[in-house]
């Protein structure tokens, strides 16, 4: 059987993801790793979640271990929905599906309405993963440029000069630079969006995993300001997750929007995998009720704060002057930029040999071939972890610098 001649056209666009395939090699001992979006292990809350389980199985084991609607469990919907609703804009159940992971939530958006050849606005540097999803609907890709105040409006305003179907965008510590979008730039960027008929898709993977401040209030909430309490006239789409903040073996996320583009989605969820583990869903809901989720948030912004911290002092203790680096305020990542001299994925194998990873910068990118950047992570390694996967990372950049 020749494979090559029976798979669909569309499987020729999907690629490897970078990260996933070095999770491979960083599960050896004795790595330092910065490369993948890992939580603290050794703070997963297991202790709340065997609780939560043994309730399950002793007192509710016939919906926790049923099938279930595609929509989600209705309680965690609920509860969900409130957490979303605003003073203008109340939300229900209808507007909220439960999803295997946030990436199936972005699977489903792009799913439900891209077309191919529709035109999708990034921020560039993105998230890899969300090319990965929507690259085989056959979207065409524009970035849109940034700072360290996170979507540039006046750069997605030239963009708009030409129609465009959706705004992708993660405005809390976004990854992969960690920036965060301020409050005047969300209001410009949600009128030019508004006013150019783009379908926003919010992702909010990180937001409450702040360290200094709470974020702006987000796109969702600030549009929900204009729908004079009709959640039809919603164009964003709120995706979040309780992977970051729980546990991400749970794979528990949702999408929040308009019922409409809701029912939809759940129509392509169907097809997909009838729904979200049942099980899963019930444990992150009792967590919810026995208040866990904010406790364990209490005990991870501290944790998380130092671990940023130990990265920022290590960076600017060992790196050469040429290099810079983002300061997030939150979330799990900061975002390294070298000069145009350093290939990062030459640099990965160099950094690799000396058991330290993390992600060339390349395949974030959109449009143009950028190989002098570098994603790393700080939420997964102690803080005497990082100083050292720091200090050798900075010698082979020196060595690096100095070879050429």
């Amino acid at each position: 059987m020749n494979w090559n001649e029976s798979f669909a056209a569309r499987t020729h666009l999907s690629r490897r993801s970078a990260v996933r395939e070095l999770l491979k090699r960083t599960a050896q001992p004795g790595v330092i790793s910065f490369a993948g979006g890992l939580p603290a292990p050794e703070y997963f809350p297991v202790d709340e979640i065997r609780t939560a389980t043994r309730y399950l199985l002793e007192h509710r084991p016939s919906p926790a271990l049923q099938y279930g609607e595609t929509e989600g469990v209705g309680e965690l919907r609920d509860w969900i929905a409130a957490h979303q609703s605003t003073a203008g804009l109340k939300l229900y159940r209808g507007n909220v599906v439960i999803t295997t992971g946030a990436q199936q939530a972005l699977e489903l958006v792009g799913r439900t309405v891209i077309n191919p050849g529709d035109r999708v606005l990034v921020e560039n540097p993105t998230y890899l993963a969300l090319l990965a999803a929507w690259r085989p609907l056959e979207a065409e890709f524009l970035g849109v440029s940034g700072d360290q105040d996170g979507l540039n409006p006046d750069d997605l305003s030239q963009v708009l000069r030409r129609p465009a179907k959706l705004l992708y965008t993660i405005p809390n510590y976004q990854n992969p630079q960690g920036t965060t979008l301020s409050l005047e730039r969300r209001r410009r960027v949600l009128e030019s969006s508004l006013q150019h008929g783009v379908v926003v898709v919010e992702d909010d993977p990180y937001g409450s995993l702040h360290y200094d401040s709470a974020p702006p209030p987000s796109l969702f909430a600030l549009n929900a300001e204009s729908c004079d309490g009709d959640s039809e006239r919603l164009s964003t789409v709120h995706v979040g997750t309780f992977s970051k903040t729980v546990a991400p073996g749970l794979r528990v996320g949702y999408a929040v929007g308009s019922k409409s583009l809701i029912e939809k989605m759940v129509l392509v969820k169907q097809a997909m995998d009838l729904h979200t583990s049942t099980f899963n869903q019930h444990i992150v809901l009792e967590l919810l009720r026995m208040g866990i989720l904010e406790k364990h948030l209490q005990r991870l912004r501290p944790l998380y704060r130092e671990r940023r911290d130990a990265m920022l002092a290590a960076l600017g203790d060992e790196m050469p002057p040429e290099a810079v680096w983002t300061r997030p305020d939150g979330g799990m990542f900061l975002f390294v930029t070298l000069p145009r001299t350093v290939d990062t994925q030459s640099l990965l194998g160099r950094a690799l040999a000396q058991n330290v990873a993390f992600v060339p910068g390349e395949d974030f990118h959109v449009g143009t071939q950028v190989r002098n950047t570098l994603r790393l992570n700080f939420s997964n390694s102690g803080p005497e972890q990082i100083r050292e996967g720091i200090r050798r990372l900075a010698v082979e950049i020196r060595s690096e610098l100095a070879g050429r």
